[in-house]
């Protein structure tokens, strides 16, 4: 028996006898039962853990900017002038010297200019890998900023 955990509706996913199955935490049911022995031997159900939220397609350049200075990955300032001015922190000609040469206006401008910023970019993914991101580590960013 493999006890998964709770699900949304407080039911108990578990495989018994290699069928999953959902079971009513309901002392009643005769699978319950199972799982309550299994408990009576120091094992714990894990609590259901919602699916993180959905990753918002765009934000705005003050959300990245500011959650990119939350993250200590640029300073107040840099950020502060990133949204006022356009300015693009100093890491992020890094980021540009990296790319071939006829891409690089292109990213600066998207840097400098974008009042949007898309998850789905390809220059969102270098920015990322630039940090030592993964793609979930950005899109657990892109989710901050939303909320920001």
């Amino acid at each position: 028996m493999e006890v998964h955990s709770y699900n949304f509706a407080g039911l108990i996913e578990a495989t018994i006898d290699g069928v999953r199955m959902t079971v009513p935490d309901n002392m009643g049911n005769r699978h319950r039962q199972m799982i309550a022995e299994w408990e009576a031997d120091g094992n714990t159900i894990p609590a259901f853990e919602p699916p993180p939220a959905p990753v918002p397609e765009g934000i705005s350049d003050r959300q990245f900017f500011h959650i990119l200075a939350v993250d200590g990955l640029i300073t107040e300032a840099e950020a502060l002038a990133a949204v006022k001015t356009g300015d693009a922190p100093a890491a992020f000609e890094t980021l540009i010297a990296l790319l071939p040469g006829d891409e690089r206006f292109g990213a600066r401008m998207l840097l400098e200019g974008a009042t949007t910023f898309e998850r789905r970019h390809p220059l969102t993914d270098a920015f990322g890998t630039m940090y030592g991101m993964t793609s979930e580590q950005v899109d657990d960013l892109w989710r901050r900023a939303a909320a920001l």
